[in-house]
């Protein structure tokens, strides 16, 4: 089975020694049952790069309520690095040392991930829709799995960060989220782990008690409009995966000794199901 698991930068930056510990654990405990890709981003990293540019990240509303980034053209140099570069070999590094055999890359690298470059996008300042043009974002078009079966087959561990191909062969950022299902999908894994910093989806944040442990994918789509901001784009991203085809996407914590077998095992989190 393999199981497609998502880390945000938030997580790596906080408790990335336990989960690298968790996957290797299950990487050398259960490889006759679970086969691990690994796909992550790095959204504080990327700020940490540019400030250290002397640069300031540039974030805006967009017009759906959700907050973005600008990525202009420092801050896709910035990405490279910070993804491509620093999380990306910090995370196989890691995974060395425990003796797993990882193999990291980007998705721009075989062209292993094809967007649509947006070039512009819509923001609101003041409550007026403005267009600002020199983006490199995209939009996930395609994901290519030869180098990720190659990788598989030959029982190397893949840990892909969310760079991506534009069909002119530029280099842009894509949503961590969505090339996480996006790969799930490509390659019909049957679980995608989204890794974060909370236990999982709450009926009401404000008590802990209130943890949704299995939801259908149209009961969650009823009540996204009442989580929060954080929190709403994960289910959002979760929806968007089971409508890809995704068959079970996990929200969990990542700040937990074991998150991933509590995931596979246990029943940790908030599984999300279509059916």
């Amino acid at each position: 089975m393999i199981v497609v698991v998502k880390i945000g930068g938030a997580l790596i930056a906080k408790n990335l020694e336990n989960v690298i510990k968790d996957i290797a654990s299950i990487s050398q405990n259960y490889s006759d049952k679970y086969r691990i890709v690994i796909v992550h981003g790095g959204g504080p990293q990327i700020d940490n790069t540019l400030k250290k540019m002397n640069k300031e990240p540039k974030y805006f509303k967009t017009p759906s309520g959700y907050r973005t980034r600008y990525t202009d053209q420092e801050a896709i140099e910035a990405a490279i690095m910070a993804l491509g570069g620093t999380n990306n070999k910090r995370i196989v590094e890691a995974l060395q040392k425990k003796g797993i055999n990882a193999f990291g890359f980007s998705g721009i690298d075989g062209g292993v991930i094809e967007a649509n470059r947006k070039e512009k996008i819509m923001i609101l300042i003041d409550n007026k829709r403005i267009i600002k043009r020199g983006e490199f974002s995209g939009k996930i078009d395609n994901i290519s799995t030869t180098i990720l079966d190659f990788l598989l087959k030959n029982n190397y561990l893949p840990v892909i960060s969310s760079l991506a191909k534009s069909k002119e062969g530029e280099i842009v950022n894509v949503d961590g989220d969505r090339a996480a299902s996006y790969i799930a999908k490509a390659l019909k894994s049957d679980i995608l782990i989204s890794l974060t910093d909370v236990e999982g989806i709450y009926k009401d944040y404000n008590d802990k008690d209130s943890l949704i442990n299995s939801i259908k994918s149209d009961q969650l789509e009823n009540m996204i409009e009442e989580l929060e901001g954080g929190m709403r784009k994960k289910a959002h991203a979760a929806l968007e995966a089971i409508g890809i085809g995704v068959k079970k996407v996990i929200i969990c914590s990542g700040l937990n000794e074991t998150p991933l077998l509590n995931a596979l095992e246990k029943n940790g989190g908030t599984v999300i199901h279509n059916g």
